[in-house]
């Protein structure tokens, strides 16, 4: 008598046409009472759905039986049944063959037509974005020549979090030439910068189109997208398209997109670093305030950061000429500060742009206004409606002109909400060191609505 391991009972039942799950299932349902499709797949570590739809499958093959309970439940045939349903299966398959073999020689059947459906084209639809990213890892596993992506403002992120990057980079060994076309955002441009270097990727303002185009034969266009970048993305939609007209037609499209992107580097250094600023109202210079400031601050032992910018030791607060000689010019000071402020407040936000949770930003924002000589500051809520700052001393040491400085400190305030959550704000201080008060207090209007405070 020879004794069966299960292993050995699984690797005959494949060698007899099965696939190994289909296997394991019969093997688990041996001796077995009737059970429930969750409970067999629990037996073979598969899903509920997936149990269900194999034994399904095993039923229509004659291999499991199942009871008119519900919920439905399945019972096994004994291994060597299964066998003998196997050889009965492949028998009638051998007889159909045959006989197909019988008729066609009979007749002399010629084929006078070929029938070409490659130029047809094909349109299918995607649902969920699980499936959605399953198939375009396979196209990328497929590619041979150029995959083109482009990617809309949350685009990366849905890409990061699929098992598509495995795939990516095999194709890159293979030779295979990537592109990557999108709306980078300061929040996802770490992810970019963890792409393989041999991507080619460019920046385009608002674009919006998300699309995986490969080799010139086949796209998916995703027409619907959940707008939750955290979401789960059990809506989105996308369409399949195998078409050579579509798919020429969208790669022309693609190269002038392409051609109106901006370097992946130009638009880092734009971006995140403000070596590339965007043009402003005035003109105030080039490259980093925040660095120059850190510069300043680390050479100065004066108490706040506007001090250090505009006073000198033993010098007047004056920049050279009296800001009423400037005001008698049409040279305001408040406006010119205020909008030094915004471009140090948005690039201190974009040097947290890395920390999601909002209340460690704020945490870490706090350190780092204080380590500015800024005095230390707290809020009423997250996002703040109102600031207060306590100790500082940009105000009090000269209050004929304290005030002028102190618009400053409202365009940081202005600048980080606005780089942190895209606000229209504007910061407006109600109470001031240089008026007699001892903290300068500040009120945020968004959107020219001031909210709501006790």
């Amino acid at each position: 008598m020879i004794t069966n391991s299960a292993a050995d009972i699984i690797e005959r039942l494949i060698e007899g046409g099965l696939e190994e799950k289909y296997a394991r299932i019969i093997l688990a349902l041996c001796g077995q009472p009737p059970m429930k499709a969750s409970e067999i797949g629990k037996l073979v570590s598969i899903s509920r759905m997936d149990a269900y739809n194999s034994l399904k499958k095993l039923k229509e093959m004659g291999l499991v039986m199942a009871t008119l309970d519900k919920p439905m439940r399945f019972t096994g045939l004994t291994v060597e049944d299964v066998f003998r349903q196997l050889i009965k299966k492949e028998e009638a398959n051998v007889r159909r063959l045959q006989q197909h073999l019988d008729e066609m020689s009979s007749h002399s059947v010629i084929i006078n037509e070929s029938v070409n459906y490659a130029n047809e084209p094909l349109f299918s639809v995607i649902k969920d974005r699980h499936s959605i990213y399953a198939t375009i890892e396979n196209l990328v596993q497929e590619s041979e020549h150029r995959v083109w992506m482009m990617l809309s403002r949350w685009g990366i992120l849905h890409m990061m979090r699929s098992g598509i990057i495995d795939s990516i980079k095999e194709s890159l060994d293979r030779g295979v030439e990537l592109k990557i076309l999108a709306d980078i955002d300061p929040k996802t441009i770490r992810f970019y910068e963890e792409l393989d270097s041999r991507i080619e990727i460019r920046h385009l303002e608002n674009q919006s189109q998300m699309g995986f185009y490969v080799d010139e034969d086949v796209g998916i266009q995703i027409v619907h997208s959940d707008s939750n970048p955290t979401g789960r993305g059990k809506d989105d939609t996308a369409l399949l398209i195998e078409s050579q007209d579509y798919m020429l037609a969208q790669l022309e499209l693609l190269k002038v997109q392409w051609n109106g992107g901006v370097d992946f580097t130009a638009a880092k250094a734009r971006i995140v670093d403000g070596l590339i600023t965007e043009p402003l109202k005035l003109s105030l210079g080039d490259g980093s305030f925040y660095k120059r400031l850190r510069g300043l601050i680390s050479n100065n032992t004066g108490p706040g950061f506007t001090n250090a910018i505009l006073r000198r030791p033993g010098e007047p607060l004056t920049l050279g000429i009296s800001a009423a000689s400037l005001g008698q010019l049409g040279v305001d000071m408040s406006d010119i500060l205020r909008t030094v402020g915004q471009r140090i407040g948005q690039e201190l936000a974009l040097e947290l742009r890395d920390e999601t949770d909002d209340k460690e930003f704020w945490n870490k924002l706090t350190k780092q206004w204080s380590d500015l000589g800024m005095g230390e500051i707290s809020f009423d809520s997250i996002p703040p409606n109102v600031v207060t700052v306590n100790d500082s001393k940009n105000c009090e040491r000269d209050p004929a002109f304290g005030s002028v400085l102190c618009h400053m400190d409202e365009g940081v305030l202005e600048g980080i909400l606005n780089e942190r959550y895209g606000f229209d704000a504007t910061a407006s201080e109600s109470m001031c060191t240089s008026r007699g008060q001892d903290h300068c207090l500040f009120e945020i209007a968004i959107n020219g609505i001031k909210p709501h405070t006790d």
